[in-house]
């Protein structure tokens, strides 16, 4: 059967519109009932019907299986809304949804752009408007330190614009960086879609084949919510340069792809993502945070990861690339299917795990070569994992705090510290049969390890070796020498 649009100055352009499937056939109608499209490829009746209504509009797809064999792309603001739980079944390995905002222009700022700014004055802002957004950058290197693959990636950050007067731009939150004329800044203009889909089942084709399934870019307020995307073995959903996208209630998994495999890939400058009350299972990164020097600007930011099942399967469960500013993992259930990865592999500069239960993997980790991090790791709970906080890869800490955590049969060491300048380490509970040092800290300027109970270990030792400042007092446990302190050059131990 040949697809067939209707001739459109018949339509009355009402939302929703909607999607129908009987057999083969595929139908798509405006809310008046006039037929927009049908036919026999279910992937150009949806494209129908996603031209066809306004911008804000509503497409509605009913139940049934829609085989996808080109992807479905939205340029507009839409709702994308399955009725009874609809299936897009992948005929094609590019994705199977695509929503994207457009890049408008872009102009140099008239002066450097300081740090902790909210406001940049351009040579040109025409086109710009409040609730769109901004990409400021520059070719400074984000992490010059990094030896390998992201030494290339330039420091940039993305902002909603609040107002435009003449050429000044006001937008939503301060700079995190400074941004130099002398290092090429510029200032990109993004009108955003806002985009809502839910209650949609995407089916790839394998979970470790080339398949991926839903992609945002340039969005804004965007939410993804009670769907099921599965065996979309290259990246189930990607989101890239985007502005406030929570991902809400949703089953992803499947994702194994060697070298990729992502369940929600944050990648490049977006920021304020948030994944909550979601299961994201049997992916190779259940999250991670992305970015490709060749192609991308900027690296992530805010981004909220709470109340999730998490359960990853050949490499680490969460993981940052040493690419990305800041994220909050908070009160998720986080664990690995073979238990012989990392459960939360950090390489963002500001990272705090708290409130979760963390279970058959190695626990958590600094990720490769990245200056001044700040680590919080508190009131978790760590069952039956190899160690359970390993700071002892390359680059420089700022503050490092283990406080508060639980950690019940342990197999090895509870945390090890030898590169950052502060640290605290206090109010644990630690439960094992490892026979080394339980806490090991080298090398810190300042801190404190202090009522750390240490149970079951045969030796329970604390060590401190190349310290400043270090106190260690009100440590307790069972074992040869549980909670004593070895020390070099450590001017305030006490216990």
């Amino acid at each position: 059967m040949e697809n067939t649009l209707e001739n459109s100055t018949s339509l009355v352009n009402t939302t929703p519109a909607t999607v129908a499937v009987e057999g083969s056939a595929y139908t798509a109608t405006a809310g008046n009932g006039d037929v927009i499209a049908s036919g026999s490829n279910a992937a150009s009746v949806i494209q129908a019907a996603v031209d066809f209504v306004p911008d804000g509009g509503v497409v509605e797809i009913q139940q049934g299986t829609y085989p996808i064999a080109s992807t479905i792309t939205a340029k507009k603001s839409i709702t994308l809304r399955g009725i009874g739980m609809p299936v897009f079944k992948s005929a094609t390995k590019d994705y199977l949804i695509e929503c994207k905002g457009t890049l408008l222009a872009s102009s140099a700022p008239a002066e450097d752009v300081p740090a902790n700014s909210t406001m940049v004055r351009v040579n040109d802002a025409s086109g710009l408007a409040a609730g769109d957004l901004i990409l400021i950058f520059d070719t400074t290197q984000w992490n010059p330190d990094d030896d390998g693959w992201y030494q290339r990636m330039k420091t940039g950050e993305l902002h909603r614009v609040q107002s435009v007067t003449e050429n000044e731009i006001a937008f939503d939150d301060p700079l995190l960086h400074t941004y130099s004329l002398s290092k090429n800044a510029n200032v990109q203009f993004i009108k955003p879609v806002s985009v809502t889909i839910e209650g949609i089942t995407i089916l790839g084709g394998s979970k470790s084949g080339d398949y991926s399934g839903i992609s945002l870019r340039y969005t804004i307020d965007s939410t993804l919510r009670d769907c099921h995307i599965d065996s979309c073995g290259l990246r189930a959903t990607h989101i890239m340069d985007c502005y406030e996208t929570t991902i809400a209630h949703c089953t992803i998994e499947n994702a194994e792809k060697k070298g990729y495999g992502y369940g929600v890939d944050v990648h490049s400058s977006s920021a304020y993502t948030r994944i909550i009350d979601s299961t994201i299972d049997r992916c190779r990164h259940c999250i991670t945070h992305v970015a490709h020097p060749g192609s991308s600007i900027g690296v992530p930011r805010e981004t909220f990861i709470e109340r999730n099942y998490l359960r990853g399967s050949i490499a680490h469960t969460i993981d940052a690339h040493p690419c990305a500013e800041s994220w909050y993992i908070y009160n998720n259930e986080i664990t690995h299917l073979y238990g012989n990865k990392y459960l939360v592999n950090n390489g963002a500069k500001y990272c705090e795990v708290k409130g979760n239960t963390l279970h058959d993997g190695f626990g958590c980790r600094k990720r490769q070569d990245i200056r001044d991090i700040t680590f919080i790791i508190e009131n978790n709970t760590f069952i039956d994992v190899k160690q359970c906080a390993d700071t002892t890869d390359r680059g420089t800490m700022r503050y490092f705090e283990f406080s508060n955590n639980t950690c019940t049969d342990c197999q090895n060491f509870m945390v090890k510290s030898t590169i950052a300048d502060d640290v605290r380490i206090a109010g644990n509970t630690y439960s094992g049969s490892h026979g080394g040092e339980v806490i090991l800290v080298k090398n810190a300027d300042q801190g404190s390890i202090e009522e750390n109970s240490i149970e079951g270990s045969l030796d329970g030792r604390i060590s401190v070796q190349g310290c400043m400042d270090v106190l260690v007092k009100g440590n307790t446990g069972t074992g040869d020498q549980a909670g004593n302190a070895t020390a070099s050059n450590q001017p305030a131990l006490q216990n």
